[in-house]
C-alpha cells in the first residue's frame, strides 16, 4: 500500500468515525471533531505535539475571522427583530405582492432577512408573520411556510455575509462580493423552485390539523411601532452593498488608487458588518426610542446561543488543519487531479454525504471545504466562488430526522414525521440538486467548466512582471559574487551603424534560479531543471518587516500548507532593496522552515532578495535541504507590484548547459 493510499484510508475511516460518533452515539459534534482530529493526526504519523498544535492552529485560524462575523451578524439580526424592522420588510413586500402571491413575497422576505442571521434565528423571527398571514387569508400553512424555509436555507448555505456561507468563502479564498453576485443568480431560482413552486404543488396534498397551539401563541399580542421599510431594507443590505462595491472597485479601479484602497477596507466583511451594526444602533435603535441599556441588552442576549455554533465551527477548522498537515490534503489532491473529477461535483458530493450522515449543514460545509480546497487550488480554471455555492448546495440536501431543523419545522407546522419528510425534506433536496444544477450552468459562463484548451486565446492580460531590473548602478550583488558590468561594443548614438552590447555578471545576479547543482554534489544543472515546478499555482506570503528569520514558528503563522509553490514577500520588498546596495540583514529562510517546506511537498520556493540563506551562516543548510530534495529556489524577485495571495506563476531561467544557476524572467497572475 502506497503512503498516499494509506493516508486516504485514514481520512475515510476518520470521516466514518465522525459520522458514527455524531449520528449513532449522539456525541456532540464539537467533541467528536476534536477526538477524530487527534486520532487522524496520530494515525497518520504526525508528532503528538504537532497534532495538538495543528488542531489549535486550525481552530484559531477559523475563529479569528468567523467569530467576529458571527457575532456582528447575530447582533444585526437581533436589532432587526427587536425593532420590528424584519416585520416591516415582510409586511411591505406582502402588501405589494398581493394575497394571491403572498407565498412569493415570503420567499423574498426570507432571502433578505436571512442574510445576517442563522436559519433557526430567521425562522423564529419570521414564523409569527407566516402564522398571521395563514390565519388572515385562510391559505395553507404549508404553502406559506415552505417558501419561508426555502429562502432561509438558500441564504444559509450560499449567500455571504451569512456566517455559514462565509465558512466556505474563507476556506476557498473566494472573493466575497463576487460570491454574493453569483449566489443571488443561483439562489433566487433555486429558492423559487423549492419554495413557492414546490409549495403550491405539495400544499393541497398535506392535510394539517385545524388547530396549531404554537401558532396561537405567536399570533397573540400587538406589535410595537415599526421602523420604515426603506431604512429597514437599507440597514440589512448595507454590508452586502459595501462588499459588492469592493468587488466592482477591484475590476474598475487601478490597484494603486486611493479610492480602491478605501473601498477594499470598508468592503471587508468584518468592517462592512461593523458599519451596518453601528448604523442599526441608530436606525433601528435610537430612532425607535430604545435606550442605550436596552440596545446593550439586545447585543448581549443574542451572543449566548452562538457559543455552541462557534465551538463546532472552530473544531471543524481544527479537523481541516490536521487533514492538511498530516498529508491527507496533498494525497486527496493528487488522487483527484489524476481522476479529473470536477471540483464542483466533488465539493457537492462530499458536503451532501456528510450532511445526510450527520444532519449538520455547518459540519458538512466545514469538512467538505477543508477536503476540497487543496484540490481547487491545484486545478486550473476552478472558480472559488462557484465552489462556495456547490459546497453550500450539497450541505443542504436531504435533511431528515438527524437534523434539528427537521424537528423545528415539524413542531412549528404541527406535522407528522411522514408529512415533514414529504415537505421539508423534499424542499431541502430540491435546493441541493437545483443549486448544483444552476451552479454548473453558471460555470459555463464564468469559466469554471472544462473548456477545449485548443480554443483558448493566450494573452498578456493580468500578468505582472516580478523580475528585478538588471542595472549595474542599482542591482545588489552578493558579497564575493562577480561584479556586474554592461558595455556597448557599438552604439548608434555615437555614429555606429548598429547597437551591440556585452554583459558581464554572475549566474546569481538579479532574479535568478538556483539549481540543485549549486550545493548538491551530482545535482542537476540549471538546463536540466524540469518545467513542472517552474509553472503553476503559487502562494505569495507576506512576512512582517520586523522578521528576519523565517523559521518554523513564523512559517506556521501563515496559511501555506495547501500551496505547492511558496513565495515570500519580506522586508526586502518593503524597503526596496532589490534597487539598492547589498544589505546583509535581509530576511532568510531558516533550515527548520526549509525542512518543513520540503517535507510538505512544496515544489518551488521563492524569495525577494538575492539569497534565501542567512548571510554568514556557518553552513548552507537551507540550500542543501531544498536543493537536496530537487526543489529549485527562485531568488531576487521584485514583489513590489503584488500583494499576498494566490497566483499563477511562470519563472523561466536561461538554459545554460552544465551550470548551477541562471538569471530568470518571472511573472505572476492573480488567480
Amino acid at each position: 500500500m502506497t503512503p498516499n493510499t494509506r493516508l486516504l484510508l485514514y481520512a475515510f475511516v476518520a470521516v466514518l468515525a465522525l459520522i458514527a460518533l455524531i449520528a449513532r452515539f449522539k456525541l456532540h459534534p464539537f467533541v467528536a471533531l476534536i477526538a477524530v482530529s487527534l486520532g487522524l493526526g496520530t494515525a497518520a504519523g504526525m508528532p503528538l505535539g504537532g497534532v495538538v498544535k495543528a488542531l489549535v492552529d486550525g481552530v484559531g485560524g477559523v475563529l479569528g475571522f468567523i467569530a467576529i462575523v458571527l457575532g456582528l451578524g447575530t447582533m444585526l439580526g437581533k436589532m432587526m427583530a427587536e425593532s420590528g424592522g424584519a416585520t416591516r420588510i415582510a409586511t411591505t413586500l406582502i402588501a405589494r405582492f398581493g394575497e394571491a402571491r403572498v407565498h412569493w413575497a415570503i420567499m423574498f422576505v426570507a432571502f433578505i432577512v436571512g442574510i445576517p442571521v442563522f436559519f433557526q434565528v430567521g425562522f423564529v423571527l419570521l414564523i409569527p408573520l407566516v402564522f398571521t398571514i395563514a390565519r388572515r387569508t385562510g391559505m395553507s400553512l404549508v404553502k406559506i411556510g415552505i417558501p419561508l424555509v426555502a429562502g432561509l436555507s438558500v441564504v444559509h448555505g450560499m449567500v455571504p455575509p451569512h456566517p455559514a456561507a462565509m465558512l466556505a468563502v474563507v476556506a476557498y479564498k473566494a472573493d466575497t462580493g463576487r460570491t454574493i453576485a453569483y449566489a443571488i443568480l443561483v439562489g433566487l431560482p433555486t429558492a423559487a423552485l423549492a419554495g413557492p413552486i414546490f409549495a403550491s404543488w405539495i400544499a393541497p396534498r398535506i392535510a394539517l390539523p385545524a388547530e396549531n397551539p404554537i401558532a396561537a401563541q405567536f399570533t397573540a399580542g400587538t406589535p410595537r411601532q415599526m421602523p420604515g421599510f426603506g431604512i429597514s431594507l437599507f440597514t440589512v443590505l448595507l454590508p452586502v452593498i459595501l462588499m459588492l462595491c469592493t468587488s466592482a472597485a477591484d475590476v474598475a479601479l487601478d490597484p494603486a488608487s486611493t479610492l480602491r484602497g478605501a473601498l477594499d477596507f470598508v468592503g471587508n466583511p468584518i468592517v462592512s458588518l461593523l458599519l451596518a451594526l453601528l448604523f442599526s444602533f441608530w436606525s433601528l435603535g435610537y430612532r425607535q426610542h430604545f435606550t442605550r441599556d436596552q440596545i446593550l441588552k439586545f447585543a448581549g442576549d443574542c451572543l449566548a446561543p452562538t457559543a455552541v455554533i462557534l465551538l463546532v465551527i472552530g473544531a471543524g477548522g481544527g479537523f481541516n488543519r490536521v487533514l492538511l498537515e498530516s498529508g491527507v490534503g496533498n494525497a486527496i489532491t493528487d488522487r483527484a487531479l489524476g481522476s479529473h473529477v470536477s471540483p464542483l461535483l466533488l465539493a457537492w458530493t462530499v458536503a451532501a454525504l456528510i450532511r445526510v450522515a450527520t444532519g449538520s449543514a455547518t459540519v458538512a460545509m466545514t469538512t467538505a471545504a477543508g477536503i476540497v480546497a487543496p484540490i481547487a487550488i491545484a486545478t486550473p480554471g476552478t472558480s472559488p466562488e462557484l465552489l462556495v455555492l456547490a459546497t453550500g448546495a450539497g450541505s443542504l440536501v436531504l435533511s431528515h430526522v438527524n437534523d434539528s431543523g427537521f424537528w423545528l419545522i415539524k413542531e412549528f407546522f404541527n406535522m407528522t414525521v411522514p408529512q415533514t419528510l414529504k415537505t421539508w425534506t423534499v424542499a431541502e433536496t430540491i435546493i441541493g440538486v437545483a443549486g448544483l444544477g444552476f451552479t454548473l450552468l453558471l460555470s459555463l459562463v464564468v469559466g469554471c467548466a472544462p473548456r477545449d484548451s485548443g480554443t483558448r486565446e493566450l494573452s498578456a492580460e493580468g500578468w505582472i512582471d516580478v523580475t528585478a531590473t538588471l542595472d549595474p548602478a542599482k542591482t545588489p550583488v552578493y558579497e564575493g559574487d562577480a561584479p556586474m558590468r554592461f558595455d556597448f561594443l557599438k552604439d548608434m548614438r555615437k555614429g555606429d551603424k548598429l547597437t551591440l552590447s556585452v554583459y558581464s555578471m554572475g549566474a546569481h545576479s538579479g532574479t535568478h534560479i538556483d539549481a540543485p547543482m549549486h550545493f548538491i554534489a551530482n545535482g542537476a544543472p540549471i538546463d536540466q531543471v524540469a518545467l513542472d515546478p517552474l509553472i503553476g499555482a503559487a502562494r505569495v506570503i507576506d512576512i512582517p518587516d520586523s522578521v528576519q528569520a523565517i523559521d518554523t514558528a513564523e512559517l506556521n503563522r501563515h496559511d501555506w500548507r495547501s500551496a505547492k509553490r511558496v513565495v515570500f514577500r519580506t522586508r526586502s520588498t518593503l524597503r526596496g532593496w532589490m534597487d539598492s546596495a547589498f544589505h546583509k540583514d535581509f530576511a532568510y529562510i531558516a533550515p527548520d522552515a526549509a525542512q518543513l517546506l520540503a517535507d510538505a511537498g512544496v515544489v518551488l520556493v521563492g524569495v525577494d532578495y538575492i539569497s534565501a540563506e542567512q548571510f554568514g551562516a556557518p553552513a548552507p543548510r537551507t540550500h542543501q535541504i531544498l536543493l537536496g530534495r530537487g526543489i529549485p529556489i527562485v531568488e531576487g524577485l521584485d514583489l513590489r507590484p503584488v500583494q499576498a495571495g494566490d497566483y499563477d506563476l511562470i519563472v523561466l531561467p536561461l538554459k545554460v548547459r552544465g551550470h548551477e544557476g541562471a538569471p530568470a524572467r518571472a511573472l505572476l497572475r492573480k488567480r
